[in-house]
């Protein structure tokens, strides 16, 4: 594995576990302990972890900004592709979900430059005050905080979307895989995201194609469940295969496309 793929790696099992050992990660790439070293070096000077005596624990400097505007600016141009794409299922007069992520947060910075008139319901802190001066009616979902990424989780959260219905649901994932579908590190992450496909007519994933092949903690919706996912021309094609034979719709986004040449698409592809 190269080393952005590492370190993107690590950050992951940051989000998960809280602190990595400099032993533990090299075991797990396979590599040496002096690599492993470099890496959490290049990640501190990002701001993206604080090293400690054999590891490394997040930032409590700047947690949020590390974790959350960084992966905002990894793989930008898929990213705002893939959110130009998904304008294309969004109607004016909708009543859309947006989840806390980087790629829907890509879409909600461009919705204004679309439609005078959405519902926007969202657990996104960011997403909510990207689109605070666009007109809309906006719900944001009430619930705990979490710090890197200022999503709300949590029964309050679930208890209000279950109050709500839309049209469409554009979530993120953190990972997905032909066996375990869309996951997520965090089950609570987990539960929010099941619980707005459940108040959605349809569900969108966005992705970049980084995230195919790679399985998180908690699943929150099978291939099937989703109405369509749209990713980059990075898709593996094995995936793309097997999307195919099973009749999962997806599209595979062009990122020298503009938002004008997009047209839904009826069937899978």
């Amino acid at each position: 594995m190269i080393a952005p793929g590492r370190r993107r790696k690590i950050l992951e099992l940051l989000e998960q576990q809280g602190n990595v050992k400099v032993e533990e990660l090299a075991g797990i790439f396979d590599v040496s302990q002096v690599t492993i070293r470099k890496d959490l070096a290049e990640l501190e000077e990002q701001g993206m972890l604080q090293r400690t005596y054999g590891g490394a624990v997040y930032s409590h400097r700047s947690r949020f900004n590390a974790s959350f505007f960084q992966r905002l600016k990894m793989r930008s141009s898929p990213k705002n592709a893939i959110a130009s794409a998904a304008l294309a299922y969004i109607h004016e007069g909708d009543t859309i979900i947006l989840d806390a992520g980087s790629t829907t947060l890509a879409l909600a910075q461009i919705l204004p430059s679309r439609f005078r008139s959405l519902y926007v319901i969202t657990n996104s802190v960011p997403a909510a005050l990207e689109l605070s001066q666009a007109g809309y009616e906006i719900l944001l979902v009430g619930g705990q905080v979490r710090n890197h990424s200022l999503a709300l989780i949590g029964p309050a959260a679930i208890k209000t979307l279950e109050t709500y219905h839309a049209d469409r649901a554009f979530l993120g994932t953190s990972g997905a895989t032909l066996t375990h579908g869309y996951s997520t590190p965090n089950p609570l992450d987990a539960a929010i995201k099941q619980a707005m496909m459940r108040s959605a007519d349809e569900t969108y994933v966005l992705t970049d194609s980084t995230k195919f092949g790679h399985a998180c903690l908690a699943s929150f919706a099978s291939l099937k469940e989703v109405h369509l996912v749209i990713t980059d021309f990075g898709m593996p094609a094995e995936f793309a295969d097997a999307f195919t034979k099973r009749g999962i719709r997806f599209q595979v986004e062009n990122m020298e496309s503009t938002p004008q040449d997009r047209e839904p698409i009826a069937e899978a592809v």
